[in-house]
């Protein structure tokens, strides 16, 4: 079968050229449907009829082919030769051979000292010379047709047999599948009826093909819709008896030929000669002869072969010493070594070669290592071995084609025994990887695809199973690449494990080859592993047999024969004598006095246990299925338990209790060995339960046999386990260390206890039928050494002096004792044992699991026991006993358990652990709370035991058991004594429940054997329980002893006694409800009352203690408003401000509409002391900041194509149009005082710098960045941004006084005047200045005066205008400043620096002249980023803004206004801004064209920056008219982009250009038409200036567009002037609804232009020439037309999204299955990875694809960190698409995973696809991903999941 998926092995990928030979990849990657082409083309010298490629296709075999009509005359030739030879009867092998022997050398040997990583060779000369004749000969005539003709004959195909490739996913049914290797391709699942199952997705680890078509694979639906038409047709005819014999003849000696040669050549090893027939001969060396070819004989290789001893690191480390390579090259070398198995690294002379070899050895072999294996071979050998290897993927693609060549193929294979596959399977270690995986490739094409040659390759196999697993003991290599893998395809195909059993003794063979290991590992007949031993690795090795035992027992035989039996037999007994190695294996004896010194080994002996577990469960099936075997099976195993019996086990001593003397056996647990391994003992548990289906038990006569165990000796090992685990819990076993805890743990856990726990309660459950329940309950008190315990005197006579210690332990063993006692009477969901079917086991697990809490549905199947196909059977009962409730948010989905399922909860089931069980007590108490009921947990009901079992129940009744529920309660009811306990009382009430539950249910059935109530009035058991009612030791479990006493009434009246016991019943019943319901009354009342007094106590003294308080600090509680309040009061409560502001709140221009300043408090989270950070008076307190995190970026890029490859030589002086590049900051919003930040800062990074570097790696921070955590919520920062003053709060001042005169107004087109003098008179050359350049007045443009800007300006315009020009840079808000101190302006230096540093990726330099611009720059990309965010989540401007959020923007827009008066050097401030008013307002081919703008970040930096332009003048922006002439300009900028880059209508906004319509009022309508036509005309105006053809018009739709595509960049006007001037926002900015029309008309209102139209705020003329300058520049056509890196910003209103992925995560992992390493010639990505930002995929954590970076450094990272680094500036989201994982990348050292988008049906993950549910994608877990990744979330999301996810082993981060 295809057994493509959960196996073990792996097999080889898709058919390709193994050698060592790297060359460039794109000559590789040739693709043809599910194949790669078998032979390397290659470029250079290679010309090829392309059209022959076709032929792949359609399933030729034939590889490249040139015509044969031109074929090559000596060819033709030797063709001819050949063919007279055959019909002659004299050809054979040998001239083929000879022919090789000459040319292959000539073609395949790599040249002296050539480049050993680019070796070329001329495959088309291979082609013609060597693969032509070939087929010519084979074929007798024209190959194409030859093929065709054979194809045709063949039957269409019902067996699919594709071969998987490593990634390939796979579809297995868990309906159908006869196992979980039973698995379809992707085209065949489709197609097939398993679709609408519940099937199971995986990836296959490469190899194994589709079982579709294969009647032993599947149960039903065998056939896909594409194969069963091949089923429909009759199977004739025998392919080869319609082939002409001429053909066949020829067929037969070609493939004779090639696999002696490919067998010989291929296992060559170093030393030996390779055949005489291919040697190159002296007599080649006469000129008259081939003397090159003898030239060819003195030339070597030193070829370096792979292994899984040394690391990629090591073998990187020796290639660059030994052959003096560069890292890069012997890292394409240890990649090549890695997947072809070996690599020749030189090629030269054989001294050199020698010396090459001996240096390798001898650097490898250091400290006692074992050395690399490397080998000096001639060139002509590798030539053949080349060729070799090449002839078997010719084969293999010739096998393929059609069945007739496979059955030649199999005809030769198995000639004389099959000698070739048992020289292949011998030899198979003796090759390197590649050449073993075309051997393993070849025999599945051509033999496993046809049930006869199946069966014959089977054979052969388990013939020589021993040798071949020796061989993989010794070998070094893994599995997946040893012959032994091919055991799966066999083993798993039931027909052929049947015959194997029957006919080859395969059970025997398997395991005496592990016994054979096994004897070794002995110490006193029982196997000792250990875990550091040099045989360790051997030993694990050798467990594969396991794995293939497991196949072999996969489906029992339905029917027997007499040999299938001797098989079986055979094997099981060679397995019993392994069990009983194991039995007893690993012994612990009590530590007493001192602590264990060393851990002993444990782990390995339950690595094996759990393989073993996996088979035993199948030996038993099959065991269990025939009477004779059970019998025999039985039979061997007694005698195997008698065998290991001692003459320690059978010594006995005489126990006395009540009247029962019983012979117990001497044994001591707190002092003697005793061990958790007891396979033997558990066997016979296992093979019990199916005596009864056979009617037989233990002691029929059939198991009479010598040595049988007595009942009590079967139990002892088991019941040994037992009393261990009871002391252990009892604290005596404390000095052992936690090696004995880790093996309980296990022993309890679900993945073991299976074969371990639940198979030793069955063990003595039987025990417990087979043994006298007085007599049994004594045997266990007596292990317990609880003897003295259960006599009446104990605590007189017997409790030794006042040992506190040995009291607890005897406590606690007692109720060890009770709970085991528990268990063996209540525990019956065992088929076999209860009456109950599968699905009742597994809803029993299950409603105990959710009675823990409700869990999801990955958390719930994991904890279910799996059966032998993987499978728990959750699905098939989950529906029946739970409630699934829907995953919401990042809440999975999870189960609940049905209210009527909460009766089946038992307290004390046996597979909780002590966690698990006290959690699920306090759940149900919880809820019996809240539903009103008593608050215990009863016992349950449990159901019948079946008759083998029945007599169990008679524990129940039996006289000891009365006792010792007698000794409990009597004790209870005393108050000194000291050895009971409320834990004891409670499992003796479950007890007496459990019996009464039997009581009724004998009743019932109308059975008189069961009298508990009858038995129980021995001990007068009523009253004892009556006595405990109200008992200060009983409180606890009150309401249970209440129910036990309901209980055992009402089974008392079911009892068949006279009417006088039933109504004296009924009164006692009466009375004692009555007594117990008015003691009950009146304790409830006492307890209320004294609870009511002690609240009214606390409460007086609260109110006492809180007016104090005031009293004390009265300062403190007068009405000042909080931060949180102060800050909801300024942003939060909208309305409340606009009843006391105007109505039309206006940000900037004449008409704005400033507040009185408010004052901010701030408490640091450092040292928590409050300050003020402005006030009424101006005055402020300590310097405080934020932590900011400031990070380069390239989220908002509309142009993927650009990058900013230069950083250092970068002008900042404006945000380009398409955003590819900009610096985001970003804060988690909490203040600190700016002192107690830098000591923080200091502190960390003092203690960080002296941690080792090697330490560093877990980090969450990258010290040498400067990076730390905030000290509150441990947010990522790099920096601290300063709290500065309100920047408007003079302005406000002033326009609130009285007195104040209105400010005088000057019109744009003066004001543009003003602006073209500044421009006029500027002085300079314009030229940058280097950075550290000391003179600052050479090299720049500088501004003139005002005072001569004025005068010019009167000469142009009005003294009017010039006044207002002027007052607009002079006027006290402009220009009043505060004075910071000189820490404030430290702070603020800092801030300022590191926005350029981390902004840019530069090294640091304080007197950089781009540090302001880079500030403005940040300000505004981090807007741009916020609007985005907002628009994304469809939210208005201001909705849902969070305190961070707002806190950070406001920080930074303030900052940003201050910058001026932080820089050291005024005049950088007015050349830049001189420079961008010429590039705005004159232009020019040097600056960027008007379509090369952000217009937003234009309009932040002149905002910001003109104040400040004139000398002598320092000034802030303040919102007055010059702002507002400023947006009035970028506004009309804006607009030319949108009309030069409109390109006509767009259907999707037809539907809202009607709406908008329709719903426009009459005024509306009005103003829009005029908006509509000036839009219009102004669109042709640009169009025509600009050069552009004009186009067709639809003015409403051109209207439409106006207002979506510039609404972005009003609100970021909105968000800037918002923060800037803190003048508060309309409410429809902070509207849950969003309505995008009604926001735009609100902005122009807000921002002070036109209220409902747009042509008025561009009415001026001077506008009108600006537009003219724009559009006139011969760039913007060619901007318009141009595309991709050559054009400009189409799309403004788009949102960048992360690439749409499929919804079926199954087409994801087909979409990338094919794709190659771009870096290792076409072979397949180990870990393909999608950047989910560009969609490329690339080649993870893989060293074939590391690449050197930075460069020059010899530092390499891996293809996702070179990648993110250009993608995502250094930051990057990939999704791993064979393991559904998302990694996030951040820099260099730090990375996490987080959740996938895909989830399954109950809304959960599957990383690593390890439990195959379907995956479809989650729309708003992808939404959850984009927000984090718009929101440049990454690095903060990385910091807090390593924080909490701190791992000892670090991650290499930067290798992914």
């Amino acid at each position: 079968m295809g057994r493509g998926t959960t196996r073990i092995t792996k097999l080889p990928q898709t058919p390709r050229i193994p050698i060592s030979i790297q060359t460039d990849p794109s000559e590789l990657d040739l693709r043809f449907g599910q194949h790669y082409w078998p032979i390397f083309l290659l470029k250079r010298g290679l010309n090829v009829c392309w059209e022959i490629l076709a032929d792949v296709q359609h399933g030729s075999p034939s590889l490249l082919r040139v015509d044969h009509d031109m074929m090559d005359p000596t060819v033709a030739d030797l063709v001819e030769r050949w063919d007279t030879l055959y019909k002659e009867g004299r050809f054979s092998a040998l001239n083929v051979r000879e022919y090789w022997r000459l040319k292959v050398p000539e073609i395949y040997s790599p040249q002296p000292n050539c480049n050993c990583l680019r070796i070329i060779f001329d495959e088309e000369l291979a082609q013609k010379m060597l693969f032509d004749p070939l087929e010519r000969f084979m074929c007798g005539g024209d190959p194409a047709q030859i093929y065709q003709m054979v194809k045709q004959l063949d039957n269409p195909p019902s067996l699919c047999g594709r071969v998987f490739k490593n990634g390939d996913p796979t579809y297995g049914c868990r309906d159908c599948g006869m196992d979980p290797t039973c698995v379809l391709c992707a085209d065949c699942f489709k197609n097939s009826a398993h679709s609408k199952h519940r099937y199971k997705i995986s990836t296959s680890s490469g190899g194994g093909y589709c079982d579709c078509g294969d009647r032993e694979a599947w149960k039903t639906d065998v056939f896909c819709d594409i194969h069963v038409k091949g089923q429909m047709v009759q199977h004739s005819q025998n392919p080869l008896e319609k082939i002409p014999t001429d053909l066949t003849e020829r067929i037969h000696l070609i493939f004779d030929c090639i696999l002696p040669y490919a067998k010989e050549l291929l296992t060559y090893e170093e030393g030996f000669s390779i055949p005489k027939d291919l040697e190159i001969r002296e007599s080649d060396r006469e000129p008259t002869n081939l003397s090159s070819l003898y030239d060819i004989k003195d030339t070597y290789v030193t070829m370096l072969y792979n292994d899984e001893t040394h690391t990629y690191d090591q073998v990187i480390n020796t290639l660059e010493r030994a052959i003096e390579c560069s890292q890069k090259d012997a890292v394409a070398f240890a990649t090549s070594i890695d997947r072809e198995g070996r690599c020749i690294v030189r090629c030269s002379s054989f001294q050199q070669c020698s010396q090459t070899k001996n240096l390798m050895e001898k650097q490898t072999s250091r400290g006692g290592g074992r050395p690399l294996k490397v080998q000096v071979m001639q060139t002509y050998i590798i030539a053949h071995q080349m060729f070799a290897s090449r002839l078997l993927t010719w084969l293999h693609n010739i096998l393929e084609s059609a069945q007739a060549f496979r059955l030649i193929f199999s005809d030769i294979v198995n000639k004389d025994g099959g000698s070739i596959v048992e020289n292949i399977i011998w030899t198979d270690t003796k090759m390197w990887k590649t050449a073993r995986v075309q051997w393993h490739r070849l025999f599945i094409s051509g033999m496993l695809m046809d049930q006869e040659s199946k069966k014959m390759f089977a054979r052969t196999f388990t013939k020589h199973y021993s040798k071949m697993m020796k061989d993989f003991i010794l070998d070094d290599h893994d599995h997946a690449v040893s012959v032994a893998s091919l055991g799966v395809q066999l083993f798993t195909m039931p027909t052929i494990a049947h015959m194997l059993v029957s006919e080859e003794d395969v059970l025997a063979r398997l395991l005496n080859t592990f016994l054979s290991e096994c004897e070794k590992k002995l110490r006193d007949n029982k196997l000792a592993l250990e875990h550091r031993s040099s045989n360790t690795s051997s030993f694990r090795r050798i467990q594969y047999i396991l794995y293939d035992l497991k196949y072999l027992l996969g489906v029992k035989p339905e029917a027997w024969t007499d040999s299938l039996r001797r098989g079986f037999l055979h094997g099981y007994n060679l397995l019993l004598r392994l069990l009983g190695m194991m039995q007893g294996m690993d012994p612990m004896v009590r530590q007493v006095g001192t602590h264990m010194e060393y851990e002993p080994e444990w782990e390995s002996a339950f690595n094996l246990h759990i393989k073993l577990a996996a088979v035993i469960p199948l030996v038993i099936e099959w065991a269990a299925s025939d009477r004779i075997v059970l019998i025999k099976s039985y039979r061997l195993l007694m005698k195997s338990l008698g065998d290991l019996g001692t003459e320690a086990t059978r010594r006995r001593y005489v126990r006395e209790l009540l009247d029962y003397s019983v012979s117990c056996i001497e044994y001591d647990v707190s002092s003697a060995p005793v061990s958790i391994h007891l396979p033997l003992s558990r066997l016979v548990a296992g093979l019990t339960l199916h005596l009864d289906k056979y009617g037989l038990n233990y002691n029929s006569p059939e198991f009479l046999v010598k040595g049988k165990p007595s009942p009590e000796e079967l139990m002892e090992p088991v019941l040994r386990t037992q009393v261990m685990i009871a002391q252990v819990h009892a604290g005596m076993w404390r000095r052992n260390g936690f090696s004995l805890i880790n093996q309980i743990y296990f022993y309890h856990n679900v993945r073991c206890r299976q074969e371990m726990l639940d198979r030793d309660v069955m063990l003595l459950q039987i025990a417990a039928t087979l043994i006298d329940s007085n007599e049994f309950l004594v045997h266990l008190m007596n292990r317990f050494n609880l003897m003295s315990w259960a006599r009446e005197d104990y605590e007189i006579n017997y409790l030794k002096g006042n040992d506190e210690d040995n009291m607890r332990q005897t406590v606690v063993l007692v109720e060890e004792y009770l709970q085991l006692v528990m268990t063996l009477v209540a525990e019956r969901y065992t088929p076999g044992i209860g009456h109950i079917e599968e699905e009742d086991k597994i809803k029993k697990e299950i409603i105990q699991l959710l009675c823990i809490e409700p869990m999801p549905h990955s958390v719930l199947n994991k904890a279910l026991p799996e059966g032998t196909n993987h499978e728990t059977g959750m699905e098939k009962v989950i529906d029946e006993v739970a409630d699934f409730k829907k995953s919401s948010g990042a809440t999975k989905g999870y189960f609940e358990l049905k209210k009527s399922y909460y009766s089946h909860y038992n307290l004390f089931f046996y597979h909780y652990t002590r966690e698990e069980q006290s959690k699920s007590e306090v759940g149900q108490r919880a809820r019996k709370k809240a539903a009103g009921e008593e608050e215990c947990c009863p016992p349950p009901v449990p159901p019948p035991f079946t008759v083998p079992f029945t007599m169990i129940v008679n524990i129940l009744q039996c006289d000891v058991f009365l006792h010792i529920i007698k000794t409990v309660l009597k004790r209870m009811s005393e108050t000194k004594t000291q050895s009971v306990s409320e834990s004891q009382l409670q499992k003796v009430l479950h007890l007496i429940g459990y019996a009464l539950h039997e009581e009724e249910r004998y009743h019932h059935n109308n059975d008189p054997y069961f009298h508990f109530t009858r038995r129980a009035q021995k001990i007068n058991l009523l009253s004892l329980l009556e006595g405990l009612v109200g008992h200060n030791r009983t409180s606890t479990h009150k309401d249970l002893l209440a129910w036990t006493i309901r209980k055992y009434h009402a089974v008392l009246i079911l009892s068949t006694d006279s009417a006088k016991q039933s109504q004296a019943s009924e009164a006692v019943l009466a009375s004692t409800s009555t007594s117990e319901l008015a003691t009950a009354s009146a304790e409830k009342k006492r307890r209320a009352d004294i609870a009511a007094q002690r609240k009214a106590r606390i409460m007086a003294k609260m109110a006492s203690m809180q007016q104090n308080f005031i009293k004390t600090n009265e300062t403190f509680f007068q009405e000042t408003p909080s931060t949180e309040q102060t800050l909801d009061i300024l942003e939060s409560t909208p309305m409340e401000i606009s009843e006391q502001l105007p109505e039309d709140m206006i940000a900037i221009g004449p008409r704005q509409t400033l507040r009185a300043p408010q004052e901010i408090t701030y408490t640091c989270i450092l040292c928590h002391q409050e300050d003020v950070v402005c006030g009424g008076d101006g005055s402020t307190g300590r310097p405080m900041v934020l932590g900011a995190l400031i990070q380069r970026s390239t989220v908002l890029s509309r142009n993927r194509t650009r990058h900013l490859d230069q950083p250092e030589n970068h002008d900042p002086l404006l945000l380009p149009a398409d955003l590819h590049w900009g610096a985001h900051t970003s804060s988690c919003g909490h203040a600190m005082h700016a002192q107690c930040w830098q000591k923080y800062f200091d502190d960390v990074l003092t203690k960080e710098r002296r941690r080792p570097y090697r330490f560093r790696q877990n980090l969450s921070f990258d010290i040498e960045k400067l990076e730390y955590l905030c000290p509150l919520c441990e947010a990522l920062c790099n920096t601290a941004l300063p709290l500065l003053p309100s920047v408007t709060s003079t302005a406000a001042s002033l326009q609130n006084q009285d007195s104040a005169s209105p400010l005088p107004s000057i019109s744009i087109s003066d004001w543009l005047k003003g602006l073209h003098t500044i421009l006029k008179y500027k002085s300079g050359d314009g030229k940058e200045e280097e950075e550290d350049n000391s003179s600052c007045s050479e090299g720049t443009w500088m501004p003139p005066s005002l005072p001569t800007v004025a005068v010019e300006l009167i000469s142009v315009t009005s003294p009017q205008s010039a006044e207002a020009f002027s007052v607009l840079f002079n006027n006290p808000a402009a220009t009043t400043i505060p004075t910071f101190v000189s820490h404030t302006s430290e702070m603020m230096s800092n801030f300022a620096h590191a926005v350029y540093t981390n902004g840019l990726g530069v090294n640091p330099n304080a007197s950089s002249r781009r540090i302001p611009l880079m500030v403005w720059d940040s300000a505004a990309y981090t807007i741009h980023t916020l609007e985005e965010t907002q628009r994304n989540a469809n939210r208005a401007l201001l909705t849902s803004l969070s305190a961070r959020q707002r806190d950070c923007l406001a920080a930074l827009v303030k900052f940003a206004a201050y910058v001026p008066s932080c820089v050291k050097k005024k005049q950088v401030i007015e050349s830049a801004i001189v420079r961008l008013l010429s590039i705005l307002l004159e232009g020019g081919e040097t600056t960027p064209a008007v379509l090369e703008w952000d217009t937003f970040s234009m309009l932040v930096t002149l905002s910001l920056g003109l104040p400040s332009i004139f000398p002598n003048i320092q000034g802030k922006a303040t919102g007055s008219q010059q702002d507002l002439h400023l947006l009035q300009v970028c506004f009309l900028a804006h607009l030319v982009q949108l009309l030069l880059t409109y390109e006509g209508r767009n259907s999707s906004l037809e539907m809202e250009v009607v709406s908008d319509m329709n719903e426009q009022s009459d005024e509306s309508s009005c103003s829009s038409s005029s908006d509509a036509a000036w839009l219009v005309s102004i669109l042709a105006h640009c169009r025509e200036l600009a050069n552009l053809p004009p186009i067709t018009v639809e003015d409403q739709h051109l209207l439409s567009y106006v207002k979506e595509s510039c609404l972005p960049f009003l609100r970021c006007c909105g968000l800037f002037f918002h923060f800037l001037t803190e003048v508060p926002a309309p409410e429809e900015l902070q509207s849950s609804v969003w309505v995008p029309e009604s926001e735009f008309y609100c902005l122009l209102r807000y921002l002070g232009l036109a209220m409902n139209q747009l042509r008025p705020t561009f009415s001026s003329p001077a506008l009108s020439e600006l537009v003219n300058r724009w559009c006139c520049d011969s760039r913007v056509g060619a901007l318009v037309g141009g595309a991709g890196s050559k054009g400009c910003v189409k799309s403004w209103v788009r949102i960048n999204q992360l690439v749409r992925l499929p919804h079926d995560y199954s087409e994801l992992i087909n979409t990338v299955s094919q794709f190659p390493c771009p870096a290792s010639s076409g072979d397949d990505s180990r870990t393909p990875t999608m950047c989910l930002v560009c969609g490329k995929m690339l080649c993870s954590q893989s060293y074939c694809c590391q690449t050197e970076f930075p460069e020059g450094s010899r530092q390499m990272v891996g293809a996702c960190t070179y990648h993110a680094h250009h993608c995502g500036a250094g930051t990057g989201i990939f999704l791993r698409v064979r393991e559904c994982k998302i990694l996030l990348l951040s820099g260099r050292i730090k990375g996490c995973f987080v959740n996938p988008p895909y989830l399954d049906e109950y809304g959960e993950t599957d990383q690593g696809l390890k439990r195959g549910n379907p995956l479809h994608l989650d729309a708003t877990q992808y939404s959850r991903l984009h927000t984090m990744w718009l929101s440049h979330a990454i690095p903060d999301t990385i910091a807090h999941t390593m924080e909490s996810n701190s791992s000892v082993v670090a991650t290499e981060w930067q290798h992914l």
